[in-house]
């Protein structure tokens, strides 16, 4: 009778629990569930025992449960507990934890396994949304040290190169030349401030704009239009440019964004290659499951990464000693490409060329 009462108050236990409870063979077959755990899996009971555990256990997690459930079959431990993946009725990822304990009769054989199923999609979806703020906080954070930069260094001195040209000017003692020389120097100075104002405005006006309001952009169209734009430099610099498609390009951006990159890799590429050998540029797209794969890749200078690689995208980072390289154009770049939902990286040795890889948004039609 004490038994009896014993097996009735764990099933009991079982049954009301808010938890998710099994009973599971030794072989991985659920004898017994409860309402708690049929509604996180969506199986009714009848389903549920039809099937083992290894079947709805994803795959990579498969691996380290049966790891700790063979410890616990051969004696080194009672119990074991982890974090892992299953799939619902619907295919969809159940994240759980799971506690496992044996129970055993007197010789100490397992008879069966009590399986403790506590849902954490919740927490993993807040942890998520927490990870996501943390990474908008941190290139926010970013581009607060990069304005930062340029208020306190580049206008700072602009600041105080037109204060001196300013004073030359205003010398009474200067003659007609050196005025006019003076007036010169001045005009240059009013133009690079204007230009680094003009790079801060760009920067703001990315930031702003975001991910909203994206539309369909035909990539494939943008390539043939700009290589169109740029045909006299390509022809000037006997660079030799080979496309090659492979699915529908069409991606989910801004037009004018898309164009704007598209431009940079393919100037830059022309810009930097190396006059020392003929010039080839090879742009790829291709798509993918959910994404649209672009990569340009040229055989010029290059790029020492091990140095310059995290500084790549900085903003006023150069790397060669070219007359037009002002440290701008990757970095506007990259805050395109990031703005609208994309990722940019970058593949590059000295004197073998670079390759520049974007993904963007596939757009769902």
């Amino acid at each position: 009778m004490e038994l009896e009462r014993s097996k009735n108050a764990f099933a009991d236990s079982i049954k009301n629990s808010k938890v998710g409870m099994a009973l599971v063979s030794p072989s991985g077959q659920f004898l017994e569930a409860n309402e708690s755990l049929c509604a996180l899996w969506g199986y009714n009971k009848e389903e549920l025992k039809k099937l083992t555990f290894q079947e709805i256990t994803h795959q990579e997690d498969l691996e380290k449960d049966l790891a700790l459930l063979n410890e616990v079959i051969n004696g080194k431990r009672d119990t074991y507990q982890l974090e892992k993946r299953y799939f619902d009725k619907k295919g969809q990822i159940v994240y759980a934890l799971l506690t496992v304990t044996a129970v055993r009769d007197q010789e100490g054989t397992i008879q069966q396994f009590i399986s403790q199923v506590i849902g954490l999609n919740e927490r993993i979806k807040n942890e998520n949304k927490l990870k996501k703020l943390l990474d908008i906080t941190t290139n926010q954070n970013e581009s607060l040290l990069n304005f930062a930069y340029i208020v306190s260094h580049n206008l700072r001195s602009h600041a105080s190169n037109l204060a001196l040209v300013c004073g030359l000017v205003n010398n009474n003692k200067l003659s007609a030349s050196q005025r006019e020389e003076a007036m010169l120097h001045l005009e240059k100075a009013s133009s690079s401030l204007n230009e680094t104002i003009d790079h801060l405005n760009d920067v703001v006006q990315i930031k702003i704009g975001g991910e909203q309001h994206l539309e369909k952009v035909d990539l494939k169209k943008t390539i043939s239009n700009t290589l169109k734009g740029i045909s006299a430099l390509i022809a000037e610099n006997k660079v030799a440019v080979t496309l090659d498609y492979q699915g529908t390009p069409n991606i989910s951006g801004k037009l004018i964004y898309v164009e704007s990159i598209v431009l940079n890799l393919i100037s830059n590429a022309i810009k930097y290659r190396n006059t020392a050998i003929p010039a080839k540029i090879a742009i790829r797209v291709q798509e993918l499951n959910d994404a649209v794969l672009l990569e340009v890749e040229d055989n010029g200078l290059g790029i020492d990464m091990e140095a310059n690689g995290r500084n790549l995208f900085g903003m006023y980072k150069t790397f060669h000693k070219h007359k037009d390289a002002k440290g701008i154009g990757l970095f506007i770049t990259k805050n395109q490409v990031e703005a609208i939902g994309g990722k940019i990286v970058a593949t590059s040795s000295v004197n073998q060329g670079s390759t520049f890889s974007v993904k963007f948004k596939k757009h769902q039609v």
